[in-house]
């Protein structure tokens, strides 16, 4: 595992708990929940990938729907790119109720240009479409629908992350290391406070990282 050391202590690579929780702030199709405390990813979520560009420690993964085979990381990288899934769903367009708003193609995480189908009324048929269905949930106008009835089509991806083994007494990681080198450790105010220390250090070298460049004019 990798991850920031402190003294004795290694956090590794998994979900910090933020305290705004920008993953679920960043979800608008409820795939990532909140719940005493911990975020966790639900049923509901469709792979738009915006969670996993929310989060600022990159602990949030998407992974193929259909990964339940213990794998390697390489195995997983090949198994997507040489999977050839069908695809059994398209987006149909109304262009009598359309606005052109861009909406549908702001909030598209492929950067699909939904709204030049909408515009004519064409049915989005883009192999890069996931099936999220992000941009019939944001449309204002109700001018996209599935064209697959009743039936919502499932999304070809998942975010996938560590939940703290949510529901259950003990971390199964844990449980299992034979040379208990792993520890849960209790969250006092101490590693509450790490915790927003190691949040807020960052977020700030995010906003230095994106804050433009000052140019200097002559004297």
């Amino acid at each position: 595992m990798t991850g920031p050391r402190f003294g004795q202590y290694q956090l590794p690579d998994v979900c910090r708990n933020c305290p705004d929780t920008p993953c679920v702030n960043a979800c608008h199709l409820d795939g990532m929940k909140l719940h005493d405390g911990k975020t966790f990813v639900s049923e509901g979520c469709r792979g738009c990938n915006k969670c996993v560009h929310a989060c600022p420690y990159g602990v949030v993964k998407l992974l193929p729907r259909a990964h339940h085979a213990r794998r390697g990381f390489f195995e997983t990288i090949l198994g997507q790119a040489r999977a050839q899934t069908p695809q059994n769903f398209h987006i149909a367009t109304d262009a009598t109720r359309c606005v052109q708003c861009g909406i549908c193609g702001f909030n598209c995480p492929a950067g699909i240009p939904v709204r030049d189908c909408a515009r004519e009324g064409k049915t989005v048929n883009d192999p890069r479409c996931v099936g999220c269905g992000l941009c019939i949930a944001k449309c204002p106008r109700g001018t996209l629908r599935f064209e697959i009835y009743p039936r919502v089509p499932v999304s070809q991806f998942r975010a996938d992350k560590c939940d703290l083994c949510r529901g259950y007494g003990e971390s199964a990681c844990v449980k299992e290391c034979p040379t208990g080198a792993m520890l849960r450790v209790p969250v006092t105010a101490g590693l509450a406070r790490l915790n927003v220390t190691l949040y807020e250090t960052v977020q700030k070298q995010i906003a230095q990282e994106h804050a433009p460049a000052m140019v200097q004019e002559p004297k």
